[in-house]
């Protein structure tokens, strides 16, 4: 009943009621029916002063939603593992090249390898995989695995092209959490639960991972 109709009604009862037409008891029962009657129709036609959280977002509809500061479509953990793999390949064919370097040019009496063979072998197997990150990062925004998947390093407060001061400082973060195995598979796991599918080392130096070829460095 709308409120036109209620103050009829009451209007109504209290003249039947004066008229003599009823008791108080059955007045005051007849009153409150009119009321409860009209405050069901106002809670019905009115709006719930509450809503039900929404469920939490996953990591696959945080990627699909973009970058909650840049816009700029997020790698998946998925796609970001994929390119990992990728480069590790990488890592493992340069450690084995080197290793067999080693054999082919060790001394056979006394058992050593060459200076600068040893040289290259401690270059490739202890500094090569954050070099590596640096320069390629800092050329194109993208390692080899990153290229193989489709993503691309980029700043995380407007998504340009990170420069080679910042790349150095992401491939250094990672070679400084990697120095202890927690704090590096920590890192790499972080983007499970990162609003912004960041790792640790991306925290470090202001980066993100978005979907999306590279190209040639530019300055900026």
């Amino acid at each position: 009943m709308d409120p036109q109709e209620y103050a009829e009604a009451v209007e109504r009862l209290e003249q039947d009621y004066l008229a003599g037409g009823m008791s108080a008891d059955e007045y005051t029962q007849r009153r409150r029916g009119l009321e409860d009657a009209a405050s069901t129709v106002e809670a019905s036609e009115s709006p719930p002063s509450w809503a039900p959280m929404p469920p939490e977002p996953t990591q696959s509809a945080i990627a699909a939603s973009g970058d909650p500061v840049t816009g700029a479509p997020l790698a998946s953990w998925g796609r970001r593992a994929g390119g990992w793999f990728v480069d590790l390949g990488v890592y493992v064919a340069a450690f084995v090249a080197t290793f067999l370097l080693a054999v082919a040019t060790e001394n056979s009496a006394t058992g050593e390898i060459r200076d600068a063979v040893a040289l290259v072998v401690f270059f490739v197997w202890f500094l090569g995989p954050t070099v590596y990150a640096w320069l390629m990062v800092g050329a194109w925004g993208q390692t080899l695995g990153k290229m193989a998947v489709g993503i691309r390093v980029v700043r995380s407060d407007d998504a340009g092209r990170v420069s080679y001061l910042r790349a150095l400082g992401r491939a250094a973060s990672t070679w400084l959490l990697g120095l202890l195995f927690v704090p590096i598979l920590l890192a790499y796991l972080w983007p499970l639960w990162d609003r912004r599918n960041q790792t640790l080392y991306d925290k470090m130096a202001g980066t993100i991972v978005a979907h999306g070829r590279g190209g040639a460095h530019s300055v900026g």
